[in-house]
């Protein structure tokens, strides 16, 4: 049994009412407390949590009590995010920028901070710098590419010391991108499967990837979540949506020749210059006014 009677942890991942808490190097396999489970308490990967009645031996504990989160995804199901790491293909597969512009909203709504990568840039140089260029005034932006490793090293530097989630289509390279930005193989909680008698590579579940000893610092994990669809913006209304785009900040200092413009095409709207001077995509514009669209629709039927 352990010395300590009480432990920190971070949950790492959570199937059949076992959670596998990481804790001063180790994995322990906890059952929470019963007050939890009555008050229908739903711990999550990410959550911080102290841990009790540990057996060093058997590596098993109890979850006692959690910290209080910071944030709270529900799609994937995570909490105390620190980062969303997106990554996107720049030829195959197609990217989805409407998810894209939809993550960034999430991000910021939760303040956690975005990264865009445009991964496999061999496949399409041009456009991965087209991408880049849309996207820059909004959101840190890193080409990379596997086959050479460009990238990687600005991305490790991203990371390092934080809790990411990283969040793409399926195809993107997401995985060969962990694997060649580590440089060696990464402990993970899909090394657990031996006591869940589930496969490594299972997709029903966020995974979170501990980086060995040396390649970065103790605080860093990397969430990958399998299904990602971490947006839920249903809940913004439709005239606070500009608060989430960066390139619109400056139609916040009453610019605009009306106080409530929504920046879809009012006279005077100031939005008109910023597109002029290139600060704000096109593109990215007519998306905003779709998602706009959306959200006025959405907030006239809640109250039908």
């Amino acid at each position: 049994m352990c010395m300590q009677t009480i432990k920190e942890g971070i949950i790492l991942k959570g199937i059949g009412g076992l959670y596998f808490v990481y804790s001063e190097g180790n994995i322990y396999e906890c059952n929470v407390r019963g007050i939890f489970r009555k008050e229908k308490f739903k711990p999550l990967p990410g959550d911080r949590v102290e841990i009790t009645e540990c057996d060093d031996i058997g590596k098993k504990a109890t979850i006692s009590s959690f910290f209080t989160r910071k944030n709270r995804f529900y799609r994937p199901d995570v909490a105390n995010i620190d980062k969303l790491i997106i990554v996107i293909a720049s030829k195959k597969p197609a990217a989805d920028f409407m998810l894209v512009d939809k993550m960034l909203i999430t991000a910021f709504m939760n303040n956690v901070e975005p990264v865009l990568i445009i991964n496999k840039s061999d496949q399409d140089f041009t456009f991965a710098q087209n991408v880049f260029t849309c996207y820059s005034k909004a959101v840190k932006c890193i080409v990379a590419n596997n086959v050479d490793g460009t990238g990687i090293d600005e991305i490790k530097g991203e990371i390092e010391g934080f809790t990411c989630v990283l969040a793409g289509q399926s195809g993107v390279g997401k995985s060969t991108l962990l694997n060649h930005m580590l440089g060696i193989k990464a402990m993970q909680t899909g090394d657990l499967s031996n006591k869940t008698d589930r496969g490594r590579h299972t997709t029903r579940h966020s995974e979170i990837f501990i980086p060995e000893q040396g390649v970065f610092a103790d605080k860093t994990l990397i969430i990958d979540s399998p299904g990602f669809s971490m947006y839920d913006i249903e809940m913004i209304p439709p005239e606070d949506l500009s608060n989430y785009y960066p390139e619109m900040y400056n139609t916040k200092n009453g610019s605009c020749r009306f106080q409530d413009c929504s920046h879809t095409g009012e006279p005077g709207c100031v939005v008109v210059d910023t597109l002029e001077r290139g600060d704000l995509s096109s593109d990215r514009y007519r998306r905003y006014v779709e998602i706009y669209n959306e959200l006025v629709i959405k907030n006239k039927n809640k109250y039908k």
